[in-house]
């Protein structure tokens, strides 16, 4: 999959984020270009719970998963590679989340978190058929994995109930 960073706040940094499924992980790479310093370290992570669009508004949902820094290069470019164990495809690109990636200012001592530059909103290729499952951070089974296990045990009560009412009788 490949999601295309596009710049915020003005700042005219856009690149790609390639996503491929390999081995116990899914790898992520990242390429921008037009950073305006050579030789900043550019922090860079998903954010789950929000959009590109919110994180613009001056809503920015939590950083959840680091990727590995960028540094720009003396022309403006910039990359990296990070490979996330026990992750999968279909687990980032889960209709039932919002999530984004993002890549962040420089960071100045005492600032914190420095704003977005550049940002790409994680969604599925029309037809790719990305299938609902949790993050191992998320702490917990998907809601509608829950759902499905109550609706189940609730209707098999049910027709045991029934079964058994009919024996008795």
């Amino acid at each position: 999959m490949e999601l295309k960073l596009t710049p915020s706040r003005g700042s005219g940094v856009s690149g790609s984020a390639t996503i491929t499924e390999e081995g116990e992980g899914v790898r992520v790479e990242l390429s921008v270009e037009g950073l305006p310093k050579e030789g900043i370290e550019h922090i860079n992570h998903f954010h789950a719970g929000g959009t590109c669009a919110d994180d613009r508004a001056g809503d920015p949902a939590p950083a959840t998963i680091p990727l590995e820094t960028i540094v720009a290069n003396a022309d403006g470019t910039g990359s990296a590679s990070t490979t996330l164990r026990d992750v999968t495809l279909s687990q980032l690109f889960d209709p039932e989340k919002r999530r984004y990636v993002a890549l962040h200012a420089e960071t100045e001592e005492g600032q914190g978190v420095p704003p977005v530059i550049s940002c790409a909103d994680v969604v599925e290729a029309a037809g790719a058929g990305a299938v609902s499952a949790e993050l191992p951070e998320s702490g917990g089974p998907h809601p509608m994995v829950l759902l499905s296990v109550v609706t189940c045990s609730v209707l098999s009560f049910a027709a045991g109930l029934i079964l058994l009412r009919r024996l008795g009788a």
